[in-house]
């Protein structure tokens, strides 16, 4: 899906240089480039995007535990091992739902969600926040990528035997104007046959089918599942087999 993605990043002008590091910001005054595995790159804007940290520096001067992925340890609730201090957004760590391990999303959309079951605890009621999946999405010139759940790589980290079911179809039925790619990726846990990932990559409706695979993943729902699924069609908006359907029915085959 990575190479998906590159080539339609490199048919705008992105040009990748891959398996080298960057070894200083030329230039004194103003800069000039990048020198990139020895070579020099011409540059007038420099951007670094080596990743977020967690600010917990006030927590840890209050005594309250951090978690092992550098976040604030969290319950359910968002309540921290300090009773009554609660902690929500990127700072804050909670787990996974697919794995159970601990998990550190830094996502904004994940910040609203547990700010609200904070928010709700504080002012005396109850609510629990059930994990997350990070789910993902970003427009990149004129296409989108999303994702949800485990990648390929990470479900191998985590020691789960999975399944993998790929399938290329359209957004529209693919001799209607203006039908345009899309290509959908389903991970299956072979054992439980259940969704625990996917990923897609298209020219437009990927969002809404990475909540609908979220919500699958969410349900504990198996491969089996998503291939009955009773989807839609119409041809001025959708094929009559569901891409995401298909994905799991190869997914399934291959089981």
């Amino acid at each position: 899906m990575a190479l998906i993605v590159k080539e339609h990043l490199e048919k705008h002008g992105v040009n990748f240089i891959l398996g080298k590091r960057a070894d200083a910001v030329l230039g004194e005054k103003k800069v000039k480039g990048v020198s990139v595995g020895g070579s020099e790159v011409e540059a007038d804007l420099v951007i670094t995007a080596t990743g977020v940290e967690p600010n917990v520096t006030l927590a840890r001067e209050a005594g309250i535990s951090i978690g092992e992925t550098g976040g604030i340890k969290t319950n359910m609730r968002m309540e921290t091992s300090v009773k009554g201090v609660y902690a929500a957004g990127d700072c804050a760590e909670t787990t996974s739902p697919i794995t159970h391990s601990s998990a550190l999303p830094l996502l904004g959309a994940t910040a609203v969600r547990q700010g609200r079951v904070a928010g709700v605890n504080v002012a005396g009621g109850y609510s629990t926040y059930p994990g997350a999946l990070s789910s993902i999405v970003s427009q990149m010139f004129d296409f989108e990528v999303g994702a949800t759940g485990l990648t390929e790589l990470q479900a191998r980290r985590y020691g789960l035997d999975a399944a993998i079911g790929k399938m290329r179809g359209f957004t529209r039925a693919s001799y209607y104007p203006d039908a345009k790619p899309i290509v959908v990726k389903v991970i299956l846990e072979r054992e439980s046959k259940r969704i625990i990932g996917g990923q897609i990559v298209g020219d437009e409706e990927v969002t809404q089918r990475i909540n609908a695979l979220s919500l699958a993943i969410q349900k504990n729902m198996c491969g089996y599942e998503l291939v009955k699924a009773d989807t839609c069609y119409a041809p001025s908006v959708c094929e009559a087999s569901e891409p995401m359907v298909l994905a799991a029915d190869m997914a399934m085959r291959r089981l």
